[in-house]
């Protein structure tokens, strides 16, 4: 089975680097064989190719992390620019754990770079050491370089994860500016962006779009989730809108790339303890892709990519199915009950598919959604909840943990996986349009190409499809269960 979410056969995908380049989209990636048990443990980076975000060339291993006496013992995340006359640079942090890398019992981390001629093979630049000037940063959290040339002020940028010196514990991070002429020397500037409000923010990412310019960032103190923030000038004020997400807690430390028509998100769906859905969330997992564009006002939206829909290219047939408070009209499911639930299950479902539904006249009903790998009376199983009443998306499952002995100890009183929660302005759509990919243990939604969700489903291996409503009704419209002909 062609897979459109890569992992590595030996190992994780940790943070992505993206860097598109004379007609692919490079990914460096941080890759994780959780040595010893621990997560970003020894890890290098890799490398592997894409033109489309669905078939993946693997170049292995191209920057090796340091051995236990180099300050790169563990090389973490970074960036690639490639120069006006061709070089390419690679940015990347060291980080050490043993204590000739410590200062005060904490491991220090620095900026180191690397040099090649083709994107692929790097030799380390020994002499390079940027480490956090510890008069307006710290040295600690100093980490996450992203290299890129400011056409306006006509010299390269280096934004950097750290923190101030001197700050609150619990807030403090911000992105520091470096600036320079050459990509060797470099000047300490005041902060890019500091909210005083997080612990620090990972991964940073800039890009311009039309008329607005882009800060992306990853949090972990206030919740596990990548954030944007806009604004009209490279140096000014930055916003939020009401929606500053791609995704959910399953889509993390996402970066983005362009070929100068499309952008994307490249992040990771974390790995749960055990493989088991009452798992705690872990680092690193399986790359997922977004495609990112800008609607009228500059919010910046997600779709699934092209390439991986038209991956789903067989139509499978599906029999409607009539049921207690369930009526087929045409090609169409009517779901009413108005006091209780109404549902109907349809087709067993394979290990890859593609589902795709609309809903509508929906205005009337408390709650409505899609159930995937179910049973036939919903008992168990994963179900994707669409709240008008709170403008939201949730995402849960039953049961939602290990049952007791007694009945009552099934979780009853957790209303849904809180973290994966996703809002959505109901007011302003007459029609829902979900698709929903399953991939093994990976879940990915889209709604109205606009907003995603994506977590991990591991108890579940298989079961049926099908939909729901709470109280009220919904009509369910255009359902499409899709594979590929190469599966």
């Amino acid at each position: 089975m062609k897979k459109v979410f890569y992992r590595p056969a030996n190992g994780w995908v940790g943070d992505v680097i993206p860097f598109y380049d004379q007609g692919e989209y490079k990914l460096y990636y941080l890759h994780d064989e959780r040595v010893g048990g621990e997560y970003g443990n020894h890890t290098s980076w890799n490398l592997v190719a894409t033109g489309n975000g669905l078939d993946f060339e693997d170049y292995g291993e191209v920057v090796p992390n340091g051995s236990e006496t180099e300050s790169d013992r563990n090389a973490y995340t970074g960036s690639v620019i490639r120069d006006k006359e061709g070089l390419y640079h690679l940015f990347y942090t060291g980080h050490n754990p043993n204590s000739a890398f410590c200062k005060d019992g904490k491991p220090l981390q620095v900026v180191l770079r690397a040099t090649g001629t083709d994107g692929i093979h790097w030799t380390k630049d020994r002499e390079f050491q940027l480490y956090g000037d510890e008069v307006i940063y710290e040295a600690f959290d100093w980490r996450d370089p992203f290299v890129f040339f400011n056409q306006e002020k006509q010299e390269y940028w280096m934004l950097v994860t750290t923190r101030e010196m001197n700050s609150s514990e619990k807030r403090g991070g911000c992105i520091a500016l470096l600036t320079s002429d050459d990509l060797l020397s470099w000047e300490f500037r005041e902060p890019f962006y500091s909210p005083d409000k997080y612990i620090t923010m990972e991964c940073p990412d800039y890009f311009q779009m039309g008329e607005w310019h882009y800060l992306v960032y990853s949090t972990f103190s206030e919740k596990f989730v990548t954030h944007y923030k806009k604004s009209k000038t490279i140096d000014g004020l930055y916003t939020s809108p009401v929606l500053d997400t791609f995704d959910g807690r399953g889509f993390y430390a996402a970066k983005t790339a362009s070929d100068g028509e499309k952008r994307y998100a490249f992040g990771w769906v974390p790995s749960k303890k055990g493989s088991n859905d009452y798992g705690d969330w872990e680092w690193a997992g399986t790359l997922v892709v977004h495609e990112v564009y800008q609607n009228e006002r500059g919010e910046l939206l997600v779709r699934m990519p092209s390439s991986i829909y038209g991956h789903f290219n067989r139509n499978e047939p599906i029999i409607l199915q009539e049921a207690d408070n369930c009526l087929k009209q045409g090609d169409r499911l009517q779901l009413s009950s108005p006091d209780g639930l109404a549902y109907s299950v349809l087709n067993p479902l394979p290990s890859q598919v593609m589902l795709e539904a609309s809903f509508t006249d929906w205005q009337h009903v408390k709650d409505f959604g899609i159930a995937v790998r179910t049973d036939q009376k919903l008992d168990n199983g994963y179900f994707i909840k669409f709240d008008p009443f709170h403008n939201r998306i949730t995402f849960d499952m039953w049961p939602r943990r290990e049952a007791g002995f007694f009945q009552w100890q099934i979780a009853g009183d957790k209303p849904q996986m809180i973290e994966l929660e996703r809002p959505l302005n109901f007011a302003a759509y007459s029609r829902i349009r979900i698709q929903l990919i399953l991939e093994e243990d990976i879940l990915c939604l889209y709604v109205n190409d606009e907003v995603a969700m994506t977590t991990r489903i591991y108890n579940f291996k298989d079961g049926h499809f099908g939909f729901f409503a709470n109280e009220g009704a919904v009509n369910v419209e255009d359902i499409r269960m899709k594979t590929a002909t190469d599966r």
